[in-house]
Order: structure tokens, then sequence, then C-alpha cells
């Protein structure tokens, strides 16, 4: 079987998202920022490297196909973005319909927040409240960063859904 990696591609920031090597399940790997001075070629090196790093052997890459089905600006860009990517990889690249990923990651986020939110800590306390409950958040990892993944992962699961692998019914997708 074949390892995919993903890619939603932001203006700053580049959701990476990778499948387990039997290709079934997509989870969030990292997020490569694209820092402007810099231009591409730092962002392109990276994705080689994760390339390499987590033997992905395919690449999809999220496309933001609008509601009305046109591929508008944002489209657009990454469509050049992509182009000018292939030079520099070695593996297959693909489009995936990404509508409402980051959408969805932002669900699953929220949804995961709550769940960890009302646990009991070490103390026994619930929620999200240090000492004596006085509004204490705790301190979450990089949100944006954490969605950028996500959403990449949610366009890899779906991907790879579609493409309907020996093994995998209606009751394990869901």
């Amino acid at each position: 079987m074949a390892r995919y990696m993903a890619l939603d591609v932001g203006e700053a920031r580049i959701g990476v998202a990778v499948s387990d090597f039997s290709g079934f399940l997509a989870s969030p790997y990292t997020t490569i920022h694209v820092a402007r001075s810099q231009g591409e070629a730092q962002a392109f090196a990276e994705i080689r490297r994760l390339i390499a790093e987590t033997e992905a052997e395919t690449l999809v890459i999220g496309l933001p196909v609008s509601l009305d089905g046109q591929l508008h600006a944002q489209a657009q860009r990454i469509l050049s973005f992509a182009e000018r990517l292939k030079p520099s990889i070695s593996i297959p690249l693909t489009f995936w319909d990404e509508r409402l990923s980051t959408v969805e990651a932002s669900r699953l986020l929220a949804e995961r927040n709550l769940n960890e939110g009302g646990r009991c800590g070490r103390d026994g306390r619930r929620g999200r409240h240090g000492k004596g409950g006085q509004g204490q958040r705790v301190k979450r990892r990089h949100p944006r960063q954490e969605i950028d993944a996500l959403a990449a992962a949610v366009i890899l699961q779906e991907y790879l859904d579609s493409l309907g692998h020996p093994g995998r019914t209606e009751e394990t997708e869901s």
C-alpha cells in the first residue's frame, strides 16, 4: 500500500497531513510557515523534506473550489503554487476539492476542546481553571497551526475514502 501526504495551502501557513502506510487513515502531521522574505524556496524544501521523512508516495493538495463549482482567485493561486512545486518533487501530485475542510476542522477542534474541557484534572477539578477556579485558562498550542494540519487531514481523509480501498466498508467510514 502507499502512504499519502496532503497539503492545505494558505498564504501564511501550509497544513500537512499524512496517511498510515495502509492508506486508510489520515492524521494531522505538522504546519509549515511560509516566510514571505524567503519566498517559496524554503516551503518547497520543507515539503521535499517531509515527503522523504514520511515516505509519502502521492501528494494531495486541497483545491478551494467555490460553492458554485468555479475556481476563483484562491484556487488559481493554489494551482500556480502546485505548478511551481511540481519540478521540485518526484512523486505524483493530485488535487482534491477542499470545500469546507477548514470549517470541518474547526468543528472537530471545537468538539475535542469541549471534550477535554469537561474532564477532571489531576487535582480532581473539572474544566480549564487553575487554582481556585479563578479563570486561569490552560494554554493551548498555537490553535491556527493546529487547525491547518487538521484541515489537511480532513482533505486527505476525504481523498482516501474516495479511493474505496479493499477492506473499507460503510461501517468503518462512519
